[in-house]
């Protein structure tokens, strides 16, 4: 039985900066606390999958730089399959700005570097080992045409594709049936409904309307409020787990990490979910990134611990 995760996205080098408030415009903030680590979603999605018990090959592209080899030897450290990583001497690796205060709100800017450098025809090149995964993830910081391609190759072979529509930034893009699972948060959903906002109380109704478009199940995250998942056994609701956050970044990626190593292990869907917003869960109490992201143990404990 194939149980092999493609992650196929977007990788950065991470600098953040934790600030008292969040400054405005013309506004200097001093007393800050830096830290430099590794994200992107798509490494991010990857080293969640990995550290929640997942066999991950990751393709993404860098650039021939200082960081380039860390980072490779950071996602070897997590077991992740590096072999289908290009890299690129007229590129940077992709970079962000993070600023986040006290409360766990941040700030994001991000510099995509070498993954616009993700093209549809790196794509075709993984094809086999597209064919021979159980799923593949997908995000949006890599070029729209790439995914594409993904969705069309994964679809002929037959392998269900795990799309999180995150950041938003092409609204032409259709959730059709080759998206298997779609995750979203309310935002997120409302663009792709070509709505202003999801109202409060009706996020099982917008999930509702995006399984509708071919999907097998579709995920709104809620942050504090949980999750909701529509599929074909109806309207569900997960309520989140009770924690202090610290920094919400990779927060929703570390639930699509998770959350794909709980559906391939074959998983009921609720269960799934429950799993990776526990993971979700552990990650908002930690700085960074990836640094925030929890092993195996630690979600099942918590779990436990939680239930």
């Amino acid at each position: 039985m194939k149980n092999k995760i493609t992650v196929i996205g977007s990788s950065n080098v991470d600098f953040i900066m934790k600030a008292p408030h969040l400054p405005q415009v013309g506004e200097t903030v001093t007393d800050c606390v830096f830290q430099q680590t590794f994200g992107g979603k798509g490494a991010n999605q990857a080293v969640a999958a990995a550290r929640a018990g997942g066999d991950v090959t990751f393709v993404t592209c860098l650039g021939e730089d200082l960081y380039a080899p860390i980072l490779m030897k950071s996602l070897r450290k997590d077991g992740i399959d590096v072999s289908r990583i290009r890299k690129f001497k007229d590129v940077n690796t992709g970079s962000a700005l993070v600023m986040f205060d006290g409360s766990g709100e941040n700030y994001l800017t991000v510099s995509p570097g070498s993954n616009y450098k993700l093209t549809p025809k790196i794509v075709s090149a993984c094809e086999k080992i597209i064919s021979e995964s159980a799923m593949i993830l997908l995000q949006m910081e890599i070029p729209l045409e790439s995914n594409l391609k993904v969705l069309d190759i994964a679809s002929r072979h037959g392998v269900p594709v795990l799309y999180n529509y995150a950041p938003i930034r092409d609204a032409s893009i259709k959730v059709t049936g080759k998206m298997s699972g779609l995750v979203v948060n309310e935002v997120e959903a409302a663009a792709l409904l070509g709505i202003k906002k999801v109202a409060d109380g009706k996020e099982g109704k917008a999930a509702e309307s995006l399984l509708k478009k071919g999907s097998s199940f579709v995920i709104i995250t809620l942050g504090s409020k949980g999750a909701v998942i529509a599929s074909e056994d109806g309207i569900r609701q997960v309520p989140a787990f009770k924690v202090k956050p610290v920094d919400t970044t990779a927060a929703g990626d570390t639930f699509c990490g998770a959350l794909a190593v709980g559906i391939v292990e074959g998983m009921e869907l609720y269960k799934a979910v429950e799993f990776a917003s526990a993971a979700s869960a552990i990650s908002v109490t930690r700085m960074g990134a990836q640094p925030s992201i929890p092993v195996r143990g630690e979600i099942e404990e918590f779990i436990r611990m939680n239930g």
